[in-house]
């Protein structure tokens, strides 16, 4: 979960409800994804952005690719993949606290809307370590849900 929770979620968008896509979820490998343009996830007119968003990402990994190869592998290792790492466990640590509280409802399908949705969540106090450190991800996650 903590080392591939979050890739899996952009990848296949795991866990998502039926009414938070475009179009009804489909069972073929990355239609679902938050990388393919013809995503459920995506309305038509919205095509162009996730095409921007993948050159962008192409062009980060091409860039880690050739400064791998000037300064080594290793080096990358520790100044990029280990912090992308932690920042993952830390995305997926904190969703997981705010969707799985005992006080979060659970909705099937067709009672399930938008607002619903983004309302299942809590709010969390991580203290010291949440208000420096994670800057107040964990305090204001409802806030973030309504105005993302």
């Amino acid at each position: 979960m903590q080392l591939l929770g979050f890739p899996w979620y952009l990848i296949e968008n795991i866990t998502a409800s039926q009414g938070s896509l475009n179009k009804r979820q489909s069972r073929h490998f990355l239609a679902n994804s938050h990388f393919l343009p013809t995503s459920t996830l995506f309305r038509p007119e919205e095509a162009y952005l996730i095409i921007l968003s993948d050159i962008g990402l192409g062009l980060v990994l091409f860039g880690i690719y050739c400064t791998s190869k000037i300064i080594g592998g290793s080096t990358i290792t520790l100044l990029y993949l280990q912090p992308y790492l932690w920042v993952n466990h830390w995305i997926v640590a904190i969703t997981y606290l705010h969707h799985t509280h005992p006080q979060v409802p659970k909705y099937e399908p067709e009672g399930w809307t938008f607002l619903k949705g983004a309302l299942a969540t809590v709010d969390r106090n991580l203290g010291w370590c949440g208000k420096h450190m994670l800057h107040n991800i964990a305090d204001f996650h409802v806030i973030h849900h309504l105005f993302s």
